[in-house]
């Protein structure tokens, strides 16, 4: 019998390996390979789970004759030449599924420290300052919210603010004609110009570079709230910052920003562009390391959902 070998490359919870090696897979686990090294690795894997290890473009993909698939823990697949997937039969798989309870949670998180001045009121009482009237708040209730992106992660945030009782307008470029009671669909002009609150859900690919800029920004005219837990390069720091400083926004909340790395890194603090230097210094900002979707919950979700997509997959392929 041909050993059905795939290669584990980034960090997944031990549920996939031990689902798989159990349903008869030989699975290796190198959470250390480079992309040169894997290049020049044996031809004998049918699959390949990775997270953000090295880039799979064509030239890695033309070194493994042999793979079937590959399995993307999480979403965002702008590291992998889906075309060159296509060409050669390579099934491309993702898991977004699987941590967008954590990513909604994480954004309602955000929200409440902006509308509450939590993070700032926090550092003011261990400063010896105790300051009521200045810290008073809003309700989410009170607030119209508006989700770019209706897909996992903005239907996740929608039903989570559904509880609040505000209004939450919709806007997705690709899709229409959803159901959910609790939304309302709207051109992206009206979602800017009607919101207390924006928040971004889309995936990154070049047509989404910089999709929020000067111009985007200036149809906002309710100096919102800005909420980024998609991708740094669908963003313009730049201008953010100087939205910020014109109070064109009100805050931001950024759990991505657009110096990451294609492991999904900020620059060191040395290598800091003005940009990154001024968001980090102003105080209606709130940042956090890429961590949205890091729970202990959605790594066991990622490894189920993966196994059955991978089980599904090639269980076609025998039909």
């Amino acid at each position: 019998m041909v050993p059905k070998n795939i290669l584990i490359v980034d960090s997944v919870h031990e549920d996939l390996t031990n689902r798989l090696n159990a349903a008869g897979f030989h699975c290796e686990i190198n959470r250390t390979i480079t992309q040169e090294e894997f290049i020049v690795a044996e031809d004998k894997y049918i699959g390949l789970v990775i997270r953000n290890r090295f880039p799979l473009d064509r030239r890695v993909l033309d070194s493994k004759k042999e793979l079937q698939f590959i399995v993307r823990i999480g979403s965002g697949v702008e590291h992998i030449d889906l075309t060159s997937c296509k060409e050669r039969g390579v099934a491309c798989l993702s898991t977004p599924e699987g941590n967008a309870h954590a990513v909604a949670e994480h954004c309602i998180g955000l929200l409440l420290s902006a509308l509450k001045h939590i993070p700032s009121a926090n550092q003011e009482v261990r400063e010896g300052l105790w300051l009521r009237s200045q810290n008073k708040g809003h309700e989410i209730s009170s607030r119209t919210i508006g989700i770019i992106g209706f897909g996992n992660t903005g239907k996740a945030f929608a039903k989570l603010l559904s509880v609040f009782g505000c209004t939450i307008l919709v806007y997705d470029k690709f899709k229409s004609g959803f159901t959910e009671p609790y939304i309302q669909e709207v051109s992206l002009d009206e979602l800017c110009k009607k919101c207390d609150v924006i928040s971004l859900h889309i995936n990154y690919m070049p047509e989404n570079y910089h999709f929020v800029d000067k111009n985007f920004i200036k149809k906002c005219t309710r100096n919102p709230i800005f909420i980024n837990s998609s991708r740094g390069l669908a963003v313009n720091t730049e201008d953010i910052v100087d939205a910020l400083r014109n109070k064109q926004l009100s805050f931001a909340c950024l759990d991505v920003l657009e110096y990451e790395n294609v492991h999904l890194e900020n620059a060191p603090l040395q290598d800091w562009e003005p940009a990154m230097k001024e968001l980090a210094s102003m105080k209606n900002v709130l940042l956090t390391p890429h961590i949205a979707g890091q729970t202990y919950e959605s790594a066991v979700r990622h490894a189920k959902i993966a196994y059955q997509k991978i089980i599904n997959y090639l269980e076609q392929q025998d039909c």
